[in-house]
């Protein structure tokens, strides 16, 4: 499959598959917060949405509450402390464009207002909600509506248009007055993912398949443009596989690339890339890790995985994947799509997500501990042909932890995350937790094309999946 049909199917296909009915049953009532029935899962909380809803773009505000768009023109706020989920049908002064009644919002955020603003793809329509009054408000966005937002500490909130091929954004003047301005980015870009840094702004192109940052051209505080400082790769070599979201922290550039099962670092010194790869899932398919999100100054950054039936979280500092399950399935099929996230604006390890096809949102405490760990003895192998490496794995469980852990490995080798040629053995592939475990590893790359790899090590426990990354190089043959 190749990297524009990757972006029709992982992106734009989604966002049109839309019903055009609307449950009028709660059109005009307050809904109770339901805790999704089941077994229960230690580390996600999931919650029930009207059916139907399809709940795509969330924010959690600086209040606590989270913020969750439905494709039937309605905004609902939830608050996760009284159980108590409100709805307010987005109508009067707002113009939903050629979508009629059925929306497919993915960009919402709040701003230094505390309004709430969000925008339905295929419009040409932003809204601005005032919870204070519960009202909406309609502006026009010539350009096409924002797929991403992003607010500033200046106020002024930017914006992507995936079809547009704009960058843009939204400014208030003293009279309170906003003001819309969009900014070309180049033909065929598909601008994604947006992060803003200092003066500049980052852009995830999709269908350029690049990374570009532009500066803030400003005067007066207000934007007069925005001018090109670089583009990553360079010319016209391709780098990235569908680039989608991005972050930039200590002179690294974190991506999700969508046509794969990466997340993956880009050093913007040295221009080194590593790639590290997700579990594999039992599709063997790719997991298309879509948004990213991070604090300033972030610890952890999280990811959704669109066909990983995962949402994920890598601590920056031990290089650690954690992958948490979601645990609800449709009804007719074997994926949940968790098309959006939003981290908690005052904790950056509460992470809320939306369930598209299963009508819910989830929350995942990520202080909750997980009761096992896997470490490896080494991070780092060279396999020379006819070599085989040998790397020991040391399981350690909880005293009350019981049952077995299973272990499987990943990489970079295949766009999937699986071994393709890589040999790759356990000695156990799965550890009794009730004590401590050593399983030894064995590598062999004899069939795999010279190269610098990354190779996932991973244990589950059906629940969360811990991956420890080993550095693999295959030497010339």
């Amino acid at each position: 499959m190749t990297s524009k049909k990757i972006v029709i199917i992982g992106i734009v296909a989604i966002a049109v598959i839309i019903s055009v009915c609307i449950d009028q049953s709660f059109q005009k009532q307050e809904l109770s917060l339901n805790l999704v029935s089941g077994k229960e899962d230690p580390y996600v909380k999931e919650y029930s949405m009207p059916a139907g809803s399809a709940p795509n773009g969330l924010v959690v505000d600086n209040a606590g509450l989270v913020w969750v768009a439905s494709k039937n023109a309605t905004l609902y706020s939830v608050d996760p402390s009284s159980g108590q989920v409100k709805n307010y049908e987005i109508r009067s002064g707002a113009t939903l464009g050629n979508a009629g009644n059925s929306t497919m919002v993915w960009a919402i955020v709040q701003d230094s207002d505390g309004k709430i603003w969000l925008s339905s793809l295929g419009t040409t329509s932003i809204w601005r909600f005032d919870p204070a009054s519960s009202t909406f408000d309609s502006y026009l966005s010539e350009t096409g509506a924002p797929f991403q937002m992003k607010a500033g500490n200046d106020g002024k909130i930017w914006f992507t248009t995936l079809r547009g091929d704009t960058a843009g954004v939204i400014e208030k003047s003293q009279n309170d007055i906003y003001k819309i301005s969009a900014f070309d980015v180049g033909s065929h870009t598909n601008p994604a993912g947006i992060f803003l840094q200092n003066d500049s702004i980052w852009i995830a192109g999709v269908g350029s398949q690049n990374i570009l940052q532009y500066k803030i051209n400003q005067e007066n505080n207000s934007v007069k443009g925005i001018s090109i400082i670089q583009s990553i790769p360079k010319d016209n070599i391709t780098l990235f596989s569908t680039p989608t979201d991005l972050l930039v922290c200590n002179n690294t550039l974190w991506l999700t690339e969508h046509g794969t099962s990466f997340l993956t670092s880009y050093d913007i010194s040295s221009g080194k890339i590593i790639r590290y790869p997700t579990a594999q899932n039992g599709f063997h398919t790719i997991t298309l890790p879509f948004w990213i999100r991070g604090a300033h100054d972030p610890k952890v950054l999280w990811f959704n995985e669109h066909q990983g039936n995962k949402i994920g979280r890598f601590d920056l500092t031990n290089k650690t994947l954690t992958e948490y399950n979601v645990p609800s399935l449709p009804k007719d099929g074997y994926l949940t799509y968790p098309l959006n996230i939003s981290q908690d604006p005052h904790d950056e390890k509460i992470l809320w997500f939306s369930e598209w096809n299963t009508d819910k949102v989830g929350m995942i405490n990520g202080h909750t501990t997980i009761p096992f760990e896997i470490n490896l003895n080494t991070t780092q192998i060279t396999l020379e042909h006819g070599k085989t490496g040998v790397v020991d794995l040391e399981i350690k469980g909880d005293a009350n932890l019981s049952g077995k852990l299973y272990l499987n490995a990943s990489s970079s080798i295949t766009s999937t995350a699986e071994l393709g040629n890589l040999e790759v053995k356990f000695s156990s592939n799965g550890v009794d937790v009730s004590h401590d475990g050593t399983v030894q590893l064995l590598v062999n790359g004899d069939k795999v094309t010279p190269g610098n790899y990354t190779v996932g090590i991973s244990a589950s426990d059906g629940f969360v999946t811990k991956t420890k990354f080993l550095d693999l190089s295959i030497q010339n043959k």
